[in-house]
């Protein structure tokens, strides 16, 4: 089963979308997929675009998938 943490796609998701918006998810999307060298390196980047520290990150909007058997 996946599971949330931190440096995963999820997570990567989760950063940008809260941090720069639901209303621009396509650009959150793209930049979420990028193959961050670290977590540290994708905050710094969002810090840079934004002017503020990058938000979410706790994985409270990740929702599990169910396992059917």
């Amino acid at each position: 089963m996946d599971k949330w943490r931190e440096g995963s796609l999820y997570d990567h998701i989760d950063v940008f979308a809260n941090s720069l918006g639901y209303e621009n998810a396509a650009i959150a999307i793209k930049l979420a997929m990028v193959p961050w060298d670290s977590v540290e390196d994708r905050n710094i980047f969002i810090h840079a675009i934004t002017g503020e520290l990058p938000q979410g990150n706790d994985g409270r909007n990740y929702v599990s998938g169910t396992r059917r058997g």
